[in-house]
């Protein structure tokens, strides 16, 4: 039988990384709501505290991730750290036509919107807080609706939403999503279904909360999956982005590490994240390593002759996607190597240079903790599961879904009405200056009677409706949000869309891409469309039993396990971003008890993992030490 690593020997309540199981059967749909018009018979509002991995976030039963109030934290990263990224991601959706009780043709939309909460518990789904969950050791869920009685235009939305995280190492800097939207027209207007449907999430991110000085008005935006460099021209994915000029001779899009930050270029916390778009810097476009790959796409392996080479991580010592991946991709060849990739679909926002300072102060790197992280929103899959229980998968490009438009704007340009909210999901910006393509699959869509034409997309590629970021357009940095939206679908009563996607954390640009990639392939892992179980192994595990002790460390404590058979053992310790800080242990050990001493040493207080592999298998655990 073919050996492959066990994620299910992690210690603690990592021992399932059965993930997202048996969603796309639609095991999950929303059940039909008990009570009809006119009732409100309704949980109450309930926040829970999602704790477990290197993430703190709260969540709120009304389509709602953070909190705007500040009493619960709202992805802070690194746990502990008092520092959160997050101010409110907020649920959105639209839909066009005869939907609502009003009889009439309109633009809808229904959101979780700055204090007008149109979406409500639903009554017989309250919130549920789960440790551990059915498919992942921290989860929490519950269902939402949009028939309150004090929603005049509700169009008989049903969502069932469940958050999850992990506490395994590599795997604890996200928090995954589902949700599940179904339509229940008995609500609405019965018999018609949802047109042009479309749901999104919005990231209002104030990056971060350790900056005391108006942390919400040095932040910029961007999105991965949209520029594309690539020296193949027979790759099926190049287009013609502005003009006749292909999308891989354009570089106007470049980053770079802060040049005020008073660390070294080589020093680790010196990050790659300043953003220039000089377009005469030589570097390519979006190519930073030089691979003939744009780095907005996430390399699932390389093919080089016979041979498939797969991404390793680093700390967890995982290999990405070799227990399964995307069987919908794009083959680029550059000269012998053949790379499979999808675009990574990520919206995201990170802390900018402060106009009240004379330096580049991105990322604030002379504050503790500074703010060099970077918080983003990746969309994973969604599909219909329609009345009848078969599964219709929307158009889309090449075969791989794709967000039908990523959004940015400032708090003054915030939409209010429904038609304008319609609008930005569907990728009308109220500033049309940028540049700007199109997802192929709208050329069906633009004109269709029961979807008004938003943007006719002159140059249609593989990519959403994506703007240009606020430099490019000689923006200021300031209070921007993003929105990255699915679709457009039909809903007829009884069908259901399903989203999965969730919030990433990472330190600097590469770290939030490292670790979207890491929430991709525990997506993937060992199934198809989240349809799989587990990790297969074919040999009885060697290394078992791991703890330290004591925990939360002052000066030293041991860790101790157990091996089943004589190993070679490698005992390392790593800091909460996976970089390297000593090797304790390399060395041969016979079968049975150890301990192992670790000492505080020059580690400075914080959070930290240690990380024992004994043969090809691995355990990790997590540390605190003390100041």
């Amino acid at each position: 039988m073919k050996k492959k690593f066990k994620l299910s020997l992690y210690i603690g309540t990592s021992v399932l990384l059965a993930l997202f199981s048996n969603a796309a059967a639609g095991e999950l749909q929303l059940l039909p709501h008990p009570s009809s018009p006119g009732t409100d018979v309704r949980p109450p509002e309930v926040t829970e505290v999602h704790s477990i991995g290197n993430i703190s976030s709260s969540v709120t039963n009304i389509g709602l991730w953070g909190d705007p109030w500040a009493n619960y934290a709202s992805m802070e990263w690194p746990i502990g750290s008092g520092s959160s990224y997050l101010w409110c991601g907020d649920l959105w959706t639209c839909c066009y036509g005869d939907i609502t009780p009003a009889d009439s043709t309109d633009k809808w939309s229904v959101c979780c919107d700055y204090g007008n909460w149109e979406l409500q518990p639903s009554d017989g789904y309250p919130m549920e807080y789960l440790l551990p969950g059915s498919v992942a050791p921290e989860q929490t869920q519950y269902g939402i609706d949009d028939w309150d009685p004090d929603h005049d235009t509700p169009y008989g939305l049903g969502i069932w939403v469940e958050n999850y995280t992990w506490d395994i190492a590599g795997y604890d800097n996200f928090m995954a999503m589902e949700m599940i939207f179904t339509h229940h027209s008995e609500h609405g207007n019965p018999g018609v279904p949802l047109d042009a449907f479309v749901a999104g999430i919005r990231g209002d991110c104030d990056v971060a909360t350790a900056d005391v000085t108006e942390c919400h008005l040095d932040d910029l935006v961007y999105y991965d999956g949209h520029a594309i460099w690539c020296n193949d021209p027979d790759a099926t994915f190049e287009y013609a982005f502005d003009g006749p000029e292909n999308a891989s001779t354009q570089d106007d899009y470049t980053y770079q590490q802060n040049p005020d930050n008073p660390l070294p270029s080589g020093d680790p916390e010196n990050i790659w994240y300043y953003y220039n778009y000089l377009g005469t810097d030589g570097i390519p476009d979006n190519d930073v390593d030089q691979n003939g790959v744009s780095d907005h796409f996430t390399i699932l392996a390389k093919v080089v002759g016979t041979d498939t080479l797969y991404r390793q991580d680093p700390l967890s010592g995982v290999t990405l996607f070799e227990d399964g991946m995307p069987f919908y991709h794009y083959s680029h060849t550059v000269g012998d190597t053949t790379y499979l990739v999808v675009p990574r679909n990520l919206s995201y926002m990170w802390d900018g240079d402060g106009p009240g300072s004379s330096d580049d102060d991105s990322g604030e790197p002379l504050i503790s903790p500074a703010c060099n992280g970077f918080i983003g929103w990746r969309l994973l899959d969604f599909w219909i599961v329609k009345a009848d229980q078969s599964i219709e998968r929307p158009i889309d490009v090449y075969g791989y879904p794709i967000p039908i438009s990523h959004l940015w704007w400032n708090w003054e340009s915030d939409p209010g009405t429904d038609p304008e909210k319609y609008d930005y999901m569907w990728g009308k910006n109220p500033d049309l200056n940028g540049l700007h393509s199109g997802p192929a699959y709208m050329l069906d869509w633009v004109g269709n009677p029961n979807a008004p034409e938003v943007i006719i997309p002159d140059n249609p590629g593989p990519f959403p409706f994506v703007y240009d970021a606020p430099l490019s357009l000689i923006y200021p940095v300031f209070d921007y949000r993003f929105l990255i939206c699915f679709g457009p679908v039909e809903l007829a009563d009884g069908d259901s869309l399903h989203v999965v996607g969730g919030w990433v954390m990472g330190l600097g640009l590469d770290g939030l891409r490292m670790n979207a990639d890491l929430l991709l392939d525990a997506y993937y892992r060992d199934s198809i469309w989240g349809e799989g179980l587990g990790i297969e192994t074919g040999t009885p595990a060697v290394l078992t039993g791991i703890t330290v002790f004591p925990n939360p460390m002052r000066t030293q404590s041991s860790v101790e396990f157990t091996l089943q058979s004589p190993s070679h053992v490698n005992l390392s310790i790593y800091d909460i971003y996976g970089r390297l800080i000593e090797n304790t242990l390399d060395s041969e050990l016979p079968a049975g008890s150890h301990s192992c001493t670790i000492g505080r040493n020059h580690i400075p207080g914080g959070v930290y993992f240690v990380r024992l592999q004994a043969g090809n298998e691995i355990q990790t655990g997590r540390f605190v030490v003390l100041e």
